[in-house]
């Protein structure tokens, strides 16, 4: 797959995102300023979701024009393709080791936490 066609599903997926984050903060601030949230199509597309769709529109279209933008993302997309991933066996080795230091630590700070608990409730119950 091309460079560019990449970068533009990339930022189809973006967008896409923060059209979500936009309808359910402007659905919450018109809320929450008191501003009735019309509905409009038979109630199928209310104002909140209209003014997430028409901001997503117009940073996604002034972003991708943007020459500095567009070469960071072509640029990006460059080097994700010269990283070296690891092996589905390497994966799976290094999560457990991940996992088991994790339990290992836990366990650890649970211990701490019964000898400092244990030590300061006979600190506190000596001068009862």
């Amino acid at each position: 797959m091309s460079d560019r066609r990449v970068l533009g599903f990339t930022w189809l997926l973006l967008a896409l995102c923060l059209g979500v984050v936009l309808a359910d903060l402007s659905g919450w601030a018109m809320a929450s300023l008191g501003i009735a949230n019309a509905e409009f199509a038979g109630g199928s597309v209310d104002m909140s979701t209209l003014v997430a769709v028409v901001v997503t529109v117009a940073v996604a279209m002034i972003s991708w024009r943007v020459p500095k933008v567009h070469d960071f993302g072509i640029e990006t997309v460059v080097e994700t393709r010269k990283v070296v991933w690891p092996t589905r066996k390497e994966t799976r080795d290094h999560t457990v080791v991940v996992v088991v230091v994790s339990i290992l630590i836990a366990l650890m700070l649970w211990g701490f936490d019964q000898v400092w608990k244990r030590l300061f409730g006979y600190i506190l119950n000596m001068g009862a």
